[in-house]
This record gives C-alpha cells, structure tokens and sequence, in this order.
C-alpha cells in the first residue's frame, strides 16, 4: 500500500489552531485577529515571552543541592538567584546581587543560621532579604534599615525534594495550579532528573507531539521496545493529530488519550495506521520506501507477543483531565503510561539556555516497590528515558534556530502551535492581580 502526504497551506494551521482554541473548555473565545497572523505562527512566536512566563511556579533546583553553609547560584528565567537554608532548613531564594554593590552573594558564606553574608562588605541578609547586619562597618553601622538596603526574595516551597520558585511581579498563584498534582500527594513516588539544554525554552518546549518522533527516535531504546500499534502509531500517524482542546485556561489537552494507548495492543482499532503498510512508497524518491529495512517491525512483533502474555491490563493513573496527555502551563508536558507517568518540564534559564526537569510518578505500594522503583529508575530509567530518548532531542534542539523568519508549518505542527495560542491568550501576565 502506498500513502502520499499532502500539502497544507501553509496559513491553514493558523486558523485551525485558533478554531482547536475557541472549542476549549473554561477557555476565552477564539479572537477574529487570529485567522490574519502570520502564516507559519511567527507572530504568535514572537510574542511569546523571549525569557519565560514570569507569573509562575517553577522547578528550580534540588533540594539536595543546597548545602548548609553556603548558597547556589543559579540563572533562572534570566535573572540570578541565589539559594541558601532559611531559619528552619527549607530553601530560600534570594536575588544574587548585592544591593550594596552588586557583588555575588553566591560567593558569601552563611555565618549565621537562617542568613546569607557578602563576601565584599559583609552585608548580611535574611531569608526574606532584610539587611540585618553590615559586618565590614562594624556594629554601629548606620546602613541597616536604609532604603534600598534590602536584597529582593522569591518565594519558594520544596515538594518531594524539588524546589520551585515564584519570580513573578504579582502575588504567587495557589502553587497547585501550575505544578502536577502529584506533589502534594503522599502516597506518590516522584523520581526527578534535571539536564540543561543549550536552547531558549520556547523550541525547547515545542519539541513535542508533531511529526519528528519516528524519524529522530526510529533507533532509540524506546522506540525498538514498542509492540506493532505502538511502532505504527509513531510511523503512520501522518499529517492527521487528535484534536486538542485547552482545559482551565491553563492546559492544551487531546481529546482522544487512547489514540496514544502505545502500551494496549490488545484493542486493536481499526484506522489507518492500523492497516498502513509499514515501509512507505515515496515517489518523489523513485519509489523509494522507508523504513528501509523491516529489522523493527520484526522486533515489535516479539515485544507485542511478550506483553500480551507479561503484562497485566492497567488503569489510566491520571484522572484530572487539566493534568492529562497534553501541556500544562507554564512549561510542563504530561504523558501516561499506565504503569508510571511521565512529565518534562521546562525552566527558562536565559535567551539561549533552559532547565529541563524531568518526573517520573508512581504508586509502589510497599517499601520493597517503593526501592524497586527507584533502583529502576536510577540504574536503567534515567538513562533509557532521559539521556537516550530525550537526548536525540536535545541533539537538534540545540541546533534550532529560532531567530530567523524561516518556519513553513504543516498540519502536523498543529499541537506546538495551539501551545502558541495557549501561551499568548491564556497565560497569566505581569500585571495580574
């Protein structure tokens, strides 16, 4: 069976994402200026925040990485922060710069419990950035207490060792609305790993759900261990998406989660992908066909036999539709895998660089499992899922080049730019209340 692609115009997914974005639920009303942005989305592009959202919670660092004597300097959403211990432990976050005279305060040292010292002058400071003592002019120093002494603070809050912080103008947002609700819950196994791309968050997120996962995964680990629908579903899904919708004003969610079931290979639907040929005629390459080779289609065959007869059926484990297969803003993109979710969040560093923090959940249901998991997670699943999987992403990410005026969308794009429309209509912006 041969099956040719055709062409979208290259203004039609312009209007289809508007039209994805008004059929939304607890969402705004498509805007008619929609249908007259630039072809290709380079306007919504261009509004989006070059250095991130700021009105939101963010992973910043793990809590294991800040030491008790001294502070973590790290660049987030383009500004310094530096981390230290507040009075009772927890983390806290402070702008890095001095107001004295714009030294590091990362270089200080933490004299004294709950502060943070300069290293040039001795400015000591709080955990709520009040200037408390001038060390270097002694006791008597008429310093304390001026305006302007203080240093500006972020609020913080650590859930299952990984801190987030809030480097909004406005009053932090409720914290559950923007991070995955299994943070606040105590039954569940959060596994995190972190890596920092050299990429602007924008690309860095917009590498999800369009037509590059076959191509670039075809010889990952991930992709060799799927079964015949999961292998299919990754090769044929074409120019064709399910359709998305936008839940809450904050997530771009699909309809149809069980379109993506790679795990279930016993419900076979009857679509075509299901009844695609698995090497493709390209006529444009002389007859061509890709893959070229059936080396993975034989090899899904083994794997579709062993979990028909290893694996038990399973649940969805995500029952909150705002938290389902999809993208939560700020940053955070969601799949469920039944057996674990996965989650890859993205913090904004600078214009050229960004945080990626992946979690991985779980429900173990004793200590052993509980161990299990995470033996797992360290020994195999960190590598597997992270450096192998999401490395070959990073690889052209990296790459990218997002200043030039050079995107030619497809149909196939229609997710990442229905986040454009989600980013641009929906997010919370620095006058909120």
């Amino acid at each position: 069976m041969s099956v040719e692609s055709t062409a979208t115009p290259e203004s039609t997914p312009v209007v289809e994402a508007s039209t994805t974005a008004a059929q939304s639920t607890g969402s705004r009303a498509s805007r008619p200026k929609a249908a007259t942005r630039p072809a290709g989305g380079l306007g919504l592009r261009d509004a989006m925040p070059e250095l991130g959202m700021t009105e939101y919670w963010y992973p910043a660092i793990a809590d294991r990485k800040v030491p008790r004597r001294k502070g973590v300097r790290r660049t987030l959403l383009g500004q310094e922060v530096v981390f230290f211990r507040g009075k009772e432990g927890q983390v806290v976050a402070l702008s890095n710069w001095c107001p004295h005279r714009n030294a590091s305060l990362a270089q200080g040292k933490c004299h004294f419990a709950g502060t943070i010292t300069c290293p040039y002058h001795g400015l000591t400071f709080d955990e709520t950035g009040e200037a408390k003592a001038f060390l270097g002019e002694g006791a008597r120093s008429r310093y304390i207490g001026r305006r302007g002494a203080d240093a500006r603070s972020f609020p913080t809050q650590t859930h299952k060792g990984l801190v987030f912080i809030w480097m909004g103008e406005g009053k932090p947002s409720p914290i559950a609305e923007d991070v995955p609700p299994e943070f606040f819950d105590p039954k569940s196994l959060v596994l995190f790993s972190q890596q920092r791309w050299k990429a602007n968050w924008r690309p860095a997120l917009e590498n999800l759900q369009d037509s590059h996962a076959f191509y670039v995964h075809r010889n990952s680990l991930e992709v060799l261990s799927q079964d015949e629908h999961g292998l299919n579903l990754l090769l044929h899904m074409g120019p064709e998406r399910p359709p998305t919708k936008i839940v809450n004003g904050r997530a771009l969610v699909f309809e149809n989660t069980r379109f993506f079931d790679f795990q279930d290979s016993q419900q076979k639907r009857k679509t075509n992908i299901e009844r695609a040929e698995f090497q493709e005629t390209y006529p444009g390459l002389g007859g061509a066909k890709f893959p070229r080779t059936k080396v993975r289609l034989h090899l899904s065959h083994v794997m579709g036999f062993l979990r028909r007869h290893l694996r038990q059926e399973r649940d969805w484990m995500v029952k909150d539709e705002e938290w389902s297969l999809g993208v939560h803003l700020p940053t955070t993109f969601r799949f469920d895998y039944q057996t674990h979710v996965y989650s890859r969040a993205v913090t904004p560093k600078n214009a050229d660089e960004s945080w990626i923090f992946y979690y991985n959940t779980s429900y173990p249901a004793t200590p052993l499992r509980r161990l299990r998991h995470r033996l797992n997670y360290v020994l195999y699943y960190d590598w597997k899922q992270h450096r192998n999987f999401s490395g070959q992403d990073k690889r052209i990410v990296e790459e990218i080049s997002y200043k030039e005026p050079q995107e030619k969308f497809s149909s196939s794009d229609a997710f990442p730019l229905a986040y454009r429309l989600l980013v641009t209509e929906h997010s919370r912006k620095p006058d909120a209340d």
